[in-house]
């Protein structure tokens, strides 16, 4: 049995609205899993055995809009960020908040209960010569996976389809100096799906749902609804019985065009698969730092 934890940045439950892309854009593998429902508040709750969402609060009772680097340090390490550091923190972590993720998170536990998870998402070799990557400025998810034992992935890893470009598709590559051939979402879930058979746990990190909502330029939010609700479709489909994806995000954004901020929505926790049962009263309190647990957790119960 293996977990695959999919972040997806900027992604709250949002409205059955006009101005909420994930309503009003086709989302057909989103559908048939929520009983006919969008990635939206109304698909809160449970839609089988074995698939159910999960009102998230992305703003663990610090005051202000959730922000992406102590949302992802919440998420990557169970612990709550905002609350640490006394604010919600946006971008990338500063160096208290990378001392944070690195003293403990969901790769450091998994590995010490002799587990093998990874990190999907691969990198370019010019990523690490950047000044500011030399400075220790970083992604949370970067940090993260930096700290454990487990590889980083570079671009040899991806041309070998041992891992995925943050796009899913490497429709941005050539904007990066890279060469290789766009693929379909669903190939890219078939590499994904290659990993899962081979690790405890896998992580994949898609960011372009947040730059959508900031920038707005048009034809991406369209973009990555489609891509993402194929990619998602065809993990579920094809992934073995006993695996379990858990989906969630850091903070809200792109369920609302009408703004280029943040939202106040609660994020979505979607879990397709078997995990420890979760009792009414953890429900109504769910929030960004009971992802690690509950993996950890589900990691120990198939074990």
């Amino acid at each position: 049995m293996s977990v695959l934890l999919l972040f997806i940045d900027g992604v709250g439950l949002g409205d059955e609205a006009d101005y909420n892309p994930w309503y009003a854009l086709p989302t057909p593998a989103f559908n048939r899993l929520l009983s006919g429902k969008s990635l939206t508040k109304a698909a809160v709750g449970r839609h089988a055995d074995d698939v159910q969402v999960l009102a998230t609060d992305a703003g663990l009772g610090v005051s202000g809009l959730p922000q992406s680097a102590t949302g992802q340090a919440t998420i990557f390490t169970g612990r709550n960020a905002p609350q640490f550091l006394g604010r919600h923190m946006s971008g990338w972590p500063f160096k208290r908040l990378r001392q944070f993720i690195r003293e403990d998170n969901l790769y450091l536990q998994l590995e010490r209960d002799g587990l093998r998870p990874t990190f999907a998402n691969c990198y370019t070799e010019e990523y690490f010569e950047r000044k500011a990557t030399k400075r220790g400025w970083m992604s949370v998810s970067t940090v993260a996976i930096d700290s454990a034992a487990a590889p980083i992935r570079m671009m040899e890893d991806l041309r070998r389809n041992r891992g995925v470009f943050h796009d899913l598709t490497r429709r941005h590559l050539q904007a990066v100096g890279v060469n290789l051939p766009e693929i379909s979402p669903e190939e890219a879930a078939e590499h994904i799906l290659l990993l899962l058979s081979e690790h405890d746990v896998v992580v994949q990190e898609f960011f372009l749902s947040d730059v959508a909502g900031h920038k707005q330029p048009p034809g991406l939010m369209e973009w990555v609804v489609d891509t993402y609700d194929r990619f998602l479709g065809h993990l579920v489909v094809n992934k073995r019985a006993r695996d379990t994806i858990i989906l969630v995000s850091d903070h809200g954004n792109s369920e609302d065009m009408r703004v280029k901020t943040h939202t106040m929505h609660p994020v979505p926790t979607l879990i397709i698969g078997q995990v420890p049962d979760i009792s009414d009263e953890a429900r109504a309190a769910w929030d960004l730092t009971h992802i690690v647990p509950l993996i950890v957790r589900t990691m120990s119960q198939a074990n």
